[in-house]
């Protein structure tokens, strides 16, 4: 029997639709849903139009606020058996962090990763949105936030890469640390959630089966 809640977690590039899925998907749990904290960043807007300079403070900003929100969570939601969706796993910063910073930033950045993630918790299941760069940058455009209106194609696309091999079955021993999470890829690109609702059957079966097979709560 689980003595905590089912923790879900929702990744993909900027624009496969993370947010948006975390919020159909709380809806229909019931869980407690987790954002993660964009626009407050304040050097994000500076990072997208000088990526060097400021690669350092934006990834050290997300890193330390993405740490207290998962600790919080696992002392205030988890361990009270209530379940969590998240429109993020840590692991993206070192996805994001691989290519915005220098090797020698990195290879420091990295430590203070694995120090700091080792005690966080980790989710049971991993939902991994991959979309193509066409796709990704048409919602990026539909969203129309202030700091991405200068996304530069070749960004994304390598940003895309990184995910795949983060994500690549090869890979997910190495770096998802403490426990091996249930990873449920899904190619986005041709899919819409929120508006078709085969697609949203589709993806809520997936979910539900995987929740079964851990003894958790489905629903409500």
């Amino acid at each position: 029997m689980r003595n905590t809640g089912v923790f879900i977690a929702i990744e993909g590039p900027i624009g496969a639709g993370k947010t948006t899925l975390a919020n159909l998907l709380n809806e229909h749990l019931g869980y407690t849903l987790l954002r993660e904290i964009v626009e407050e960043n304040p050097f994000l807007s500076k990072f997208y139009t000088d990526i060097k300079e400021y690669a350092l403070q934006t990834e050290a900003f997300f890193l330390f606020n993405r740490v207290k929100q998962l600790e919080d969570v696992e002392k205030n939601i988890l361990s009270k058996s209530n379940g969590v969706v998240s429109d993020y796993h840590i692991v993206k910063n070192l996805i994001f962090a691989g290519i915005t910073l220098d090797n020698n930033q990195f290879h420091r950045y990295k430590q203070v990763y694995n120090i700091f993630v080792n005690d966080l918790p980790q989710p049971d299941i991993v939902i991994y949105l991959n979309s193509n760069t066409d796709t990704l940058m048409k919602r990026i455009a539909t969203r129309d936030r202030s700091f991405e209106r200068q996304m530069d194609r070749n960004y994304i696309d390598n940003l895309r890469n990184e995910y795949k091999y983060y994500f690549n079955p090869l890979s997910i021993k190495h770096n998802f640390t403490g426990k091996e999470p249930i990873i449920i890829e899904i190619d986005n690109s041709n899919l819409d959630f929120l508006n078709n609702a085969e697609d949203k059957e589709f993806i809520i079966n997936k979910v539900e089966e995987a929740i079964s097979s851990l003894g958790g709560k489905q629903s409500v």
